[in-house]
């Protein structure tokens, strides 16, 4: 019960810093909003390096589902990519919202496919 507590535990600060850090990068605002598609492809490079399944020498195996969850979950943020896009349209910025649409769409994919491919070079 204690083991469990603390990978609660570890997964609400790991949950914690993924906003933290969302939060930080929300206020880097442009042509579009870079810092949401930047925390959601980090987040999806994460994602994609815990697909791995190669736990790092003398880490925990319960560490990549809760870095998943936990730290790629808070840093990513599908509300705010939809609230932005929604804005966009609602003030007839069409393009914006249509290439806000496709830049978060193909470039977490990317990221998680990056993230698989990045994951055993590192870990060797």
């Amino acid at each position: 019960m204690i083991m469990q507590l603390g990978l609660v535990a570890l997964l609400a600060a790991l949950g914690g810093i993924g906003s933290v850090l969302r939060y930080l990068l929300s206020g880097w605002q442009g042509a579009l909003p870079w810092g949401i598609l930047t925390g959601n492809v980090l987040a999806s490079m994460i994602f994609g390096f815990t697909l791995n399944n190669q736990v790092p020498q003398g880490w925990s195996p319960e560490l990549l589902p809760l870095l998943a969850t936990g730290l790629a979950g808070g840093l990513s943020t599908f509300s705010s990519w939809a609230a932005q896009t929604a804005g966009y349209l609602t003030s007839g910025q069409k393009r914006s919202a249509l290439f806000n649409t496709g830049l978060n769409l193909v470039l977490p994919v990317l990221g998680v496919l990056a993230g698989m491919f990045i994951a055993p070079i590192l870990l060797k």
